[in-house]
């Protein structure tokens, strides 16, 4: 009874002293033990002391804060919901305008160092450029740095001064647009930097080293952007040529450059379409272009040259009725002397018409309709001709076939042109073999007009009985009708192994048209006599090289390992004498026998198989089972 009232006692006591810690406690009602923050040898908690880790409160103490005191955040050291906002212990110099995110600005390191308090200006609307990185907040913030809300962001709310104060050129009265940074880019470092973009009317050559002024004058609103809207006084002032007289286009690009205005590039041929060479580029506008007229010239040599084309009388142009067409003869670089090309007429001088005089051809000095074949001149040499008689030969007269320019005679006659070319014999045999009469039209050109005696003489073999074609070339060439070559292979039956050393007769016994190209034709022999197989009595199919070849009929080559059954390969291979080992019906070789070879015992098999669906003790069951002759 004793021990218990002792051990109640000391129950109330440490309830007593816990009261009265809560009551004198400076933390609230903070709980955690005290030696988390204090030590036996120091009770008051100072910087050196403190074993307190402030990271585990969800607030790290970074920078400046880990050098505070404690007190200075925990104010009589309460730590009881301790504000963790900035503003909770920063009073707010801005007044609010800012807001309360005082890290957008200010850092834990120094909430005075300004390169570390602005970190990104631009999340405010106006990012930081060039000279704008250099100056002070009360730059822009005039009333001080209570005034940064609605501050605005536009180039002229500072620089009205500036805008104000420029004179070349005046902006102000020019009413230049407020815009700035469309001529002084903001990443520069200095307001008399401009980067104006003319793009939208380049300067080139010249204007880029004229004054703003010289096409601005005073007023810089409906500046006119042509040529002629400033160079109008230029234009009237030229005389060489006239521009006003002659109506010249205002387009002045078409002739000058933004280099220098006296320079012309006029392209005549590009403007016109009539280019300006050799003589004609040294001639005045004037001479072609009388009385300042620039539409409705003539654009022909003719039309200009009129005077000396009648003027000339060696030869007479007008008697002879030369074309009008002057660059046949003459060029631009001088009018005489002239070079007539006859080249250019469709009729080039080769041979001996080069040495001939030009009344030879063009009697009466007329040139013009003269004819330009052969026949309408030498018609007199194509009569006389007797060897052969070019009249009742009924000759072309295309006289160039035999003849040619360098002389009329001796002539060679190329019968390559004639579409029969001649080759081998034909070379050698006269004119009047082919061509009877001396009849040269409508001969024929086939072999079997000339040939037909040979073609029916012939017994070995008879081409008549035979029905041979009559196209004797398939056998027969040009160097010598016999002997002959025929080519089986151009036949639809081409003849390998021993086909080529057979004789024609072998298969062509009843002639040579509509033979069988087939091998039963000719092998029904060979198939009925074989026995092993029985060919007949197994009704073998008749297409007779899915076994043999043309090499040998007793060599196959029946694939039966792929077709059906491996027997060369495998477990069967060398394990069988002859066909009838397997098939045991010679009358037909789709019944087959397993069992025969294999010798099992039925009821050996049944026990085997007992777990194999639809087995049956039959050797087209084994087949379905193993058709590759495998066990497994």
């Amino acid at each position: 009874m004793k021990a218990v009232s002792m051990k109640y006692l000391l129950f109330l006591l440490l309830l007593l002293n816990s009261m009265l810690l809560a009551v004198t406690s400076p933390h609230g009602d903070i709980k955690i033990p005290c030696e988390t923050c204090h030590t036996p040898a120091n009770w008051q908690v100072d910087r050196e002391t403190l074993k307190f880790d402030h990271n585990s409160t969800g607030y790290p103490l970074t920078g400046v804060h880990s050098q505070t005191d404690c007190k200075d955040c925990h104010e009589s050291l309460v730590f009881h919901q301790t504000g963790v906002q900035c503003m909770d212990c920063h009073t707010d110099i801005h007044l609010g305008q800012l807001g309360k995110e005082c890290e957008s600005c200010h850092t834990p390191l120094n909430w005075e160092n300004r390169q570390d308090l602005l970190k990104d200006h631009s999340l405010l609307r106006f990012p930081l450029y060039g000279a704008h990185e250099r100056i002070d907040c009360d730059d822009c913030h005039h009333t001080g740095l209570t005034e940064y809300a609605n501050t605005p962001v536009e180039c002229i709310y500072c620089h009205a001064d500036d805008y104000n104060a420029t004179q070349n050129p005046d902006h102000k009265e020019a009413q230049f647009p407020t815009t700035c940074d469309d001529c002084h880019p903001i990443q520069s470092l200095s307001w008399q930097t401009r980067e104006f973009d003319h793009s939208f009317y380049p300067l080139t050559g010249a204007h880029q080293n004229v004054s703003c002024m010289d096409c601005h004058q005073g007023t810089y609103n409906n500046t006119p952007n042509t040529c002629y809207g400033c160079h109008d006084t230029d234009f009237a002032a030229t005389s060489d040529p006239n521009h006003q007289a002659f109506g010249f286009d205002t387009d002045c690009s078409q002739c000058h450059t933004t280099d220098t205005w006296p320079r012309t590039d006029f392209d005549h041929y590009q403007t016109s379409g009539f280019e300006l060479i050799g003589v004609h580029q040294t001639l005045q506008c004037s001479q072609c272009h009388i009385n300042n007229k620039v539409t409705g010239l003539q654009r022909d040599c003719y039309g200009c040259h009129l005077t000396d084309y009648n003027s000339v009388k060696e030869p007479d142009h007008q008697l002879g009725q030369y074309p009008h067409e002057c660059t046949m003869c003459h060029n631009e670089n001088t009018w005489s002397p002239a070079t007539f090309d006859h080249n250019q007429t469709g009729f080039p001088l080769t041979g001996s018409h080069q040495a001939v005089e030009c009344t030879d051809c063009h009697e009466n000095n007329v040139y013009a309709g003269t004819p330009s074949d052969c026949y309408s001149c030498h018609e007199p040499d194509f009569k006389s001709a007797t060897e052969p008689n070019h009249v009742t030969g009924n000759f072309d007269h295309t006289c160039t076939i035999c003849h040619s320019t360098t002389a009329w005679s001796p002539a060679t006659f190329d019968h390559n042109q004639t579409g029969f070319p001649l080759t081998g014999a034909h070379q050698a045999v006269e004119c009047s073999d082919c061509h009877e009469n001396n009849v040269y039209a409508g001969t024929p050109s086939d072999c079997y007009s000339c040939h037909e005696p040979e073609f029916k003489s012939v017994t070995e073999p008879n081409h008549v009985t035979g029905n041979f074609d009559h196209v004797c070339t398939i056998c027969h060439s040009t160097t010598a009708w016999s002997p002959a070559t025929f080519d089986h292979n151009l036949t639809n039956f081409p003849l390998t192994g021993a086909h080529t050393t057979a004789a024609c007769l072998d298969c062509h016994e009843n002639g040579y048209t509509n033979t069988p190209s087939d091998c039963f034709f000719c092998h029904e022999t060979e198939y009925n006599n074989t026995t092993d197989p029985n060919h007949k009595a197994s009704q073998f199919p008749v297409t007779c090289q899915d076994c043999h070849n043309t090499n040998n009929w007793e060599q196959t080559t029946w694939d039966h390992d792929a077709r059906y059954f491996p027997i060369y390969s495998g477990e069967h291979r060398g394990e069988w004498d002859a066909c009838s080992d397997c098939h045991t019906n010679s009358s037909n070789y789709t019944a087959f026998e397993c069992i025969n070879c294999h010798a099992h015992q039925k009821s050996e098999m049944d026990n085997e198989h007992d777990e194999v669906r639809n087995y049956q003790y039959l050797s087209t069951a084994c087949y379905n089972c193993h058709p590759n002759g495998k066990e497994d």
